[in-house]
């Protein structure tokens, strides 16, 4: 009896009713298509932005980051765009539609208008820059809110080609856009936008991710009354964001075929200075932790332009120690980049390069990955 009970419902009636639920949740969309459909909120984990740098999608509904020179970037329809964005103290460029950078700077609000009055006859692009570095604080992108019934498109192709920038104050665009040596650091005046970092992967028609924090070493961090810090780049070199120490990065998210290490600047512009056996062995287990992530990357090591001897002498005495290895003179190389070389009126805050001091230091490193990757 419970067997004939279990077929009480005609064969033909169920497939029907489960061919049914099948045809009606292939035709539903997705939770974000019905909200994008009637009020234009995007949210963050929509498929169709474009994270460039490290991001922590731990809660994939509010994304953080901190290092400089990360880009969100879409395609999005309709007249008019607005971010999502908790943050109060960092600066960001936005760029619309191929038109000028424009800034945007920290207010109360948390949903931030940056383009209306556009065209609804086309797509349109959004590109958001952060120009400071994590020392300035961190930012949380919630996501886009477009003109109702509007959504996200698909992203254009990113370069096939891709840096990875690792630094310090140099490579953050400290002072860039300072007026004088004589000015110190305010967040208006860096844009890692304007680095010779952005600047030679743009030339080079390349992606770029900038892991630099103002002040480190390779063992010893700026104005450090010890010889070696706890904390030098090479200890932050492995961090999704630079404020939380424990969440670590996926280095098969984003893999280079070129990494330029531009470090010990902040190793030996101060006393005590750290011993040159101490801070050579520390870059070449910099140049291997690079290498154990990134198999057959080329890595360019630069001296220069804010320290000279014995800094940049000790850098080339790494380089030529890896080249000495077998094979290795094909992959790792030395870029100087002389303090001479940048003129009187190429200097920003702090004696840092300003916008032409960072266009000369370009000038150099791009033809020298040009010739070794053949791009």
């Amino acid at each position: 009896m419970d067997h004939m009970h279990r077929h009480t419902t005609p064969q033909w009636l169920t497939a029907v009713c489960l061919g049914l639920l099948s045809f009606l949740s292939s035709c539903a969309p997705p939770a974000i298509q019905r909200d994008n459909l009637r009020t234009g909120i995007v949210d963050a984990d929509d498929p169709d932005i474009q994270y460039m740098g490290r991001f922590d999608f731990s809660d994939p509904k509010r994304v953080e980051f901190d290092w400089p020179g990360v880009i969100i970037g879409a395609r999005f329809e309709g007249t008019r765009c607005s971010l999502r964005l908790n943050d109060r103290v960092n600066e960001y460029e936005v760029i619309v539609d191929s038109g000028a950078p424009r800034l945007l700077t920290p207010d109360s609000m948390d949903v931030r208008l940056v383009a209306s009055g556009l065209s609804g006859s086309f797509p349109h692009t959004i590109t958001i820059q952060k120009r400071t570095e994590p020392l300035v604080g961190k930012g949380e992108f919630l996501g886009f809110v477009l003109d109702p019934g509007k959504r996200l498109l698909p992203a254009t192709p990113r370069p096939a080609r891709r840096i990875e920038f690792i630094g310090n104050s140099i490579t953050s665009a400290y002072g860039v856009e300072g007026a004088s040596p004589d000015c110190h650091f305010t967040p208006q005046t860096e844009n890692a936008a304007l680095s010779y970092a952005a600047m030679s992967a743009r030339a080079l028609h390349a992606d770029y991710a900038m892991i630099s924090y103002s002040g480190r070493g390779v063992v010893r961090n700026y104005g450090d009354v010890r010889t070696v810090s706890a904390d030098p780049m090479p200890a932050l070199y492995d961090r999704t964001c630079f404020f939380d120490s424990a969440r670590k990065w996926d280095f098969s998210r984003w893999i280079p075929q070129v990494v330029v290490i531009n470090l010990g600047t902040n190793d030996y512009s101060t006393q005590p200075s750290p011993d040159s056996s101490v801070f050579e062995d520390a870059y070449h287990r910099l140049i291997g932790s690079v290498r154990s992530h990134y198999a057959g990357v080329a890595i360019f090591c630069v001296g220069g332009p804010m320290i000279e001897e014995p800094c940049t002498r000790y850098v080339r005495q790494v380089v030529e120690g890896e080249q000495a290895r077998e094979g290795r003179e094909k992959d790792v190389f030395f870029v100087e980049i002389k303090k001479s070389m940048l003129n009187d009126g190429e200097w920003g805050c702090d004696h840092h390069p300003n916008l032409f001091g960072m266009e000369r230091m370009a000038s150099v490193l791009v033809p020298a990955i040009a010739l070794r990757m053949r791009w």
